[in-house]
């Protein structure tokens, strides 16, 4: 199964496909938690700023020739560490959730970047699911709480 999903760069002509399948991806979790900060919110420029930053790149996630994802791997500006990085956003459309995608994905950023000492994401406390992968891949919950709404609490993993 592994072999069955790769990992492509996302190129500038490909934003606007990326922009959908995040809209797409994330909208269920808008409409549970009405939250301003969704990436189901997010304009189209927000995302071209983000996959033409220097020090982060977005990669659609391929099963089976299919592009079912993505995932966006960085170093966010405030931070001069190379060997941390951040996850953030990764997303499975739904039609491919709950089938192991997500951990692939996760496994073959861990491949492409083996000299990161400390990985970084941060979920919805109430999503179970997402608390669970990112558990299976070796995170760990450090930090606060970040309570967004009544519904909603972020909270970050690290891995290290």
């Amino acid at each position: 199964m592994m072999n069955r999903v790769k990992l492509e760069e996302v190129q500038d002509d490909e934003i606007q496909q990326l922009y959908d399948m995040q809209i797409e991806s994330f909208m269920p979790l808008y409409e549970k938690y009405h939250d301003d900060m969704s990436p189901a919110k997010e304009p189209i420029e927000k995302v071209r700023a983000r996959a033409s930053a220097e020090n982060r790149k977005y990669y659609f996630i391929v099963k089976d020739g299919a592009r079912v994802g993505a995932i966006n791997i960085g170093r966010k500006a405030s931070d001069s560490d190379e060997s941390c990085l951040y996850i953030s956003p990764l997303f499975i459309l739904p039609k491919y959730q709950n089938q192991g995608v997500g951990y692939m994905a996760i496994q073959k950023a861990f491949e492409m970047y083996p000299d990161t000492k400390v990985w970084k994401l941060d979920t919805i406390l109430q999503e179970k699911g997402n608390c669970h992968l990112y558990e299976k891949c070796g995170f760990v919950r450090v930090g606060e709480e970040c309570v967004v709404n009544e519904k909603m609490t972020l909270i970050n993993y690290e891995k290290r």
